[in-house]
């Protein structure tokens, strides 16, 4: 996908899509943070990446709703989060009809984790409750501060995680994000790298693209990811809840557990789970392809407001970039659950491997197509700025070829010194400028000096070689005359 100014190309559009996908996924799993008891999940979430992020084991079980499972497994230790007001409400959580309720195979006490500022309490009441016999096979008080673990956040801390645009939620999805960016950004720069190679750069080239590309697509999937997962926190995940909704409901049950399980990790789902599921994938993806949309079109906001591009322009761009990242994604989407199916079916090749081959394909091809379908609408309607500046620019050069006389060898070579410079930038500067024709002699008229001085010196003919030769014409003429 390729726009005027921000140049998109497909390895970088396929990665920008992947990022956008996982965002989504992400957001989907986030949606639990908005309900009564959201900060115990964003406390389990934060402390899974926690946990991740100092290199531990871990790994969220808990998700499956499994009967007095645990939630977390932590270097192969079961644990049950336990985020409330007080320690001892954390503990009275855990027990049902007075017996402690969650226990290993071994049928050793499962560790219980509680907030950082609730362990205190948390262990006293506890002690309590094995003094009374509560806890089966655990008669020894002293054994609470080994069933009881401290957690690595607070209880405020837990519910900022959930909220929008605290320090606490910012700061989780600011880390997180960096995981969702670093698949984008191995993609676009994979692609990149594969697709210098084919075109014959060297090496050093290919690699140096490699990194740019995915350094560029990595940022922009990094803060996508965190503005999405922010909008996830705010009214916008409710209001849109009824309109996803009703699409998954059109799609129907099979196309829905096709999609939902082609996109998420873990046990299938189907039915009423898998629609809505689904349902949050969409609100998910629509969050974050606005987010990258706002992205992709700032710097054409700020030269806006600069003066350097028109408002048409900017809204020509933002929607062949709308379209391209919507139907990107959605080729992901839908291509990420063909080749799930796919792989599934074809020994040897897997739902993993096919989910991604599926996706990339399904993103580049649709995100191509509706580049082009949404650039060739629109440029029945609105002309591009550098369109318009270039017609200026082309006067301007007729005019300075005619008053220095300059030949075609000449007037090519100063058409390849102005491919030369930023010619993107310079018809931006154009189009701010109060008179554009001037501004376009300013540009031109240095590279047509500078040919001109490149002539050869001329030594004029003296008059007497003049008349001589003049002489010499008039005769001949008359000669021409009396013979005709």
């Amino acid at each position: 996908m390729r726009r005027q100014d921000n140049g998109l190309s497909g390895e970088q559009i396929a990665g920008i899509c992947a990022g956008a996908t996982a965002s989504g996924t992400n957001y989907a799993e986030n949606v639990l943070f908005g309900g009564e008891r959201g900060h115990g999940f964003a406390a389990e979430n934060a402390s899974h990446l926690y946990d991740r992020v100092v290199g531990r084991d871990a790994k969220i079980v808990g998700r499956d709703n499994a009967r007095n499972g645990a939630d977390r497994i932590v270097n192969g230790v079961h644990i049950q989060s336990k985020y409330c007001s007080s320690g001892a409400k954390c503990v009275a959580e855990c027990f049902e009809d007075g017996t402690f309720r969650y226990f290993n195979a071994d049928h050793s006490p499962m560790q219980i984790e509680v907030p950082s500022d609730m362990y205190e309490g948390a262990v006293k009441a506890m002690e309590a409750r094995i003094e009374k016999g509560q806890v089966d096979g655990v008669s020894n008080p002293a054994k609470a501060k080994e069933i009881i673990r401290k957690g690595h956040f607070t209880y405020a801390q837990a519910k900022n995680v959930a909220r929008f645009g605290t320090i606490e939620s910012l700061t989780y999805d600011t880390v997180n994000g960096v995981k969702l960016a670093g698949q984008a950004m191995g993609i676009s720069a994979a692609l990149s790298f594969a697709v210098s190679i084919w075109r014959g750069e060297d090496l050093g080239a290919a690699l140096r693209r490699a990194c740019e590309t995915g350094v560029k697509v990595g940022g922009i999937a990094w803060i996508g990811s965190i503005v999405a997962a922010q909008l996830g926190r705010t009214g916008f995940e409710k209001g849109l809840r009824g309109a996803t909704d009703l699409i998954v409901k059109q799609l129907g049950p099979k196309a829905a557990a096709c999609l939902a399980n082609g996109l998420r990790s873990g046990g299938s789902i189907y039915g009423a789970a898998a629609m809505n599921h689904c349902s949050k994938l969409l609100r998910g993806n629509l969050a974050t392809g606005i987010a990258t949309t706002t992205i992709l079109s700032a710097v054409d906001s700020i030269r806006m407001f600069n003066g350097r591009m028109s408002g048409a322009q900017v809204f020509k761009n933002a929607a062949v970039t709308a379209s391209g990242v919507a139907c990107g994604t959605a080729g992901w989407l839908g291509g990420a659950a063909a080749g799930t199916a796919v792989g599934s079916a074809v020994p040897g090749l897997g739902t993993a491997i096919g989910g991604f081959v599926g996706g990339l394909f399904g993103a580049v091809g649709m995100g191509f197509a509706s580049d082009k379908t949404a650039r060739l609408v629109l440029d029945k309607f609105i002309e591009d700025d550098a369109k318009r500046m270039l017609v200026i620019m082309e006067q301007a050069f007729g005019d300075l070829c005619g008053e220095y006389l300059l030949t075609e060898t000449e007037a090519r070579a100063v058409l390849e010194a102005l491919q030369g410079l930023d010619l993107a930038g310079t018809l931006r500067e154009m189009c701010a400028s109060d008179d554009r024709v001037a501004h376009a002699r300013r540009v031109l008229e240095p590279l047509v000096q500078e040919r001109a001085k490149a002539r050869k010196q001329v030594t004029l003919p003296s008059s007497g070689d003049m008349s001589r030769e003049t002489g010499l014409i008039l005769r001949d003429t008359e000669d021409y005359a009396v013979h005709y």
